[in-house]
């Protein structure tokens, strides 16, 4: 009789392919493994947005600004056969003691033309200036002072080369880029010496000007 086969037995035993017992298992431990976002990263992404800080209004109390100016102006008086005429340049600081009320301290020199001989003066005057109407890029405002001024040659003609600078007047400030605000006014502006030399004729005069203002 022919002797049964061994082929099934011995094919039980055959080892599984090498392919099938090297393939990586996926178990939890090798999830675990995942890259996870460092501390520091955490806390950028968990961590709440601030909201950013916005500009102070301006005219609030304590607020210092600098700037610089340019003025021209003619006579009020009808007396004065020649008009007289006079253009001014400086600078200035300003101080907020109140929420839109400045302290203003300014220097200017000034040119007068006149019939007789033209003058060229410094003025140092103090102004108290308040922004009655506050906008985010604007804000009216009126204003008053007094300042002292000598120069080169009597003002007016017949006059004296010392006198006092009664002013007021009303103005805009508009806000430009970079924290720069515009200064566009119109004031009366008054000379006189107030009777110290003798003959006091005065004058009295309307002036324009334009300043750029500057953080400090």
């Amino acid at each position: 009789p022919v002797a049964p086969s061994s082929t099934p037995a011995l094919s039980a035993w055959r080892t599984p392919p090498l392919r099938s017992a090297l393939a990586p298992s996926r178990s939890p431990v090798a999830n675990s493994c995942s890259p996870q976002a460092s501390p520091s990263e955490q806390d950028r992404t968990d961590s709440p947005k601030l909201p950013a800080q916005s500009e102070a209004t301006f005219g609030t109390k304590g607020q210092k600004h600098w700037y610089v100016q340019g003025a021209a102006a003619t006579t009020l008086d009808r007396e004065e056969a020649f008009p007289q005429r006079f253009a001014l340049a400086g600078a200035g600081l300003s101080k907020f003691l109140f929420d839109g009320h400045s302290i203003n301290l300014e220097l200017n020199t000034i040119y007068f033309s006149q019939p007789d001989d033209d003058a060229l003066g410094l003025n140092l005057a103090l102004l108290m200036r308040w922004h009655f109407l506050r906008k985010s890029n604007w804000s009216l405002f009126i204003d008053g002072g007094a300042g002292v001024m000598g120069t080169t040659s009597d003002v007016p003609s017949k006059g004296a080369s010392f006198n006092f600078t009664p002013q007021a007047g009303a103005g805009v400030n508009i806000k430009l880029k970079e924290q720069r605000r515009l200064m566009l006014g119109l004031r009366w502006h008054h000379i006189s010496h107030a009777d110290l030399f003798g003959a006091n004729p005065g004058r009295d005069s309307i002036m324009g000007y334009v300043g750029v203002q500057f953080p400090r």
